[in-house]
């Protein structure tokens, strides 16, 4: 492909992020899609830079890292990352290969690679999330999704990095768990580094990075994926259910019930494993509303924030920490 040819299928989107990327890439791209029509740049993540690239016959995604977080700029990254997140996918994609996205090309050069578009409307989960309410049967395609993803992890105990994935888990610990101060949340953490039960685990469920249209679950931006408590994913995953409904009264707790009763199957918890879920998805909760690094789409004023976070804050200092707690005090939380 000629310069002219890649100046004209308009890669001045992806030329902005790396020079090199269109010249190596866009012979690749066209390829798998014919005549390169449009580049659309993808904002949904905030590590990597991800485009659609659509052609005469289908679309693929481009996703390149730079030195720098793609929506945190001023958050300096190693860009050879990209290939422990290549590695993820080949892993996870090789066991549950209708969830994840598959590789088509990577290009360790330029810190970039090409990927199947797994999401068919072209919309993550949560850009549907902030539009309308989820439903029970979103809720038990997400929960089987995420439960034969951790069943199929189950015999991958290797890390992904050198150091046994644990200085990345201890980041995620202080994102999401400690940075709040919670004492409750400080032994969460302390008891999850001690578990020896580990695997490898999404690490951010989050709607942003799923799709789910036509009874199909399909995740993508694997970044986060290390050896951890699959606990860890499915609170993480029940936060955002519960944040994204406390402006629907009454919905929360039947839609959180078919996601785990999905998730569980015939396995039945602990009373310790319903509180560390219980525990992440208020952890998950006041990281969303509160970390000013790491962006978040919601439809909440700042003072229903407040409200929000509040009540959180409270149910993680009750002596009866519950789910069903969890959710009574954040959908009354607005009604005050």
């Amino acid at each position: 492909m000629s310069g002219a040819d890649v100046a004209s299928a308009s890669w001045s989107p992806v030329a902005r992020v790396s020079p090199a990327i269109p010249a190596r890439l866009a012979p690749v791209c066209a390829a798998h899609v014919g005549q390169v029509e449009a580049v659309q740049e993808l904002t949904s993540g905030n590590v990597s830079h991800v485009f659609r690239v659509s052609g005469t016959r289908g679309t693929v995604v481009l996703k390149a890292r730079t030195d720098r977080f793609a929506r945190i700029p001023h958050l300096e990254t190693d860009p050879a990352l990209i290939g422990l997140e290549r590695r993820a996918i080949a892993l996870l994609g090789s066991a549950v290969a209708d969830v994840f996205p598959r590789i088509l090309h990577y290009d360790p050069a330029v810190h970039a690679m090409v990927l199947t578009d797994i999401f068919p409307d072209r919309r993550t989960y949560e850009d549907h999330l902030l539009e309308r309410p989820a439903t029970v049967s979103e809720m038990r395609l997400l929960g089987d999704a995420l439960r034969r993803v951790h069943r199929a992890t189950r015999v991958m105990t290797a890390p992904l990095r050198a150091d046994g994935d644990t200085e990345f888990r201890n980041l995620t610990f202080a994102l999401c768990l400690e940075q709040h101060g919670h004492p409750v949340l400080g032994d969460l953490a302390a008891r999850l580094r001690a578990t020896a039960d580990r695997q490898l685990i999404l690490g951010d469920p989050a709607p942003k990075n799923m799709s789910l249209t036509g009874g199909r679950v399909a995740i993508c931006d694997l970044d986060n994926v290390h050896l951890g408590s699959p606990l860890y994913d499915l609170g993480y995953l029940t936060g955002h259910v519960v944040l994204h409904h406390v402006q629907h009264t009454g919905r929360t707790g039947h839609l959180v019930r078919s996601l785990l009763d999905a998730y569980q199957g015939s396995d039945h918890w602990s009373e310790t494993e319903e509180e560390t879920v219980s525990a992440v998805a208020g952890a998950t909760i006041l990281y969303r509303l509160w970390d000013k690094n790491v962006p978040y789409r919601l439809t909440l004023t700042t003072c229903e924030r407040s409200a929000v976070a509040e009540a959180v804050w409270d149910v993680l200092s009750s002596p009866s920490l519950g789910l069903a707690e969890l959710i009574g005090r954040t959908e009354t939380s607005l009604r005050r």
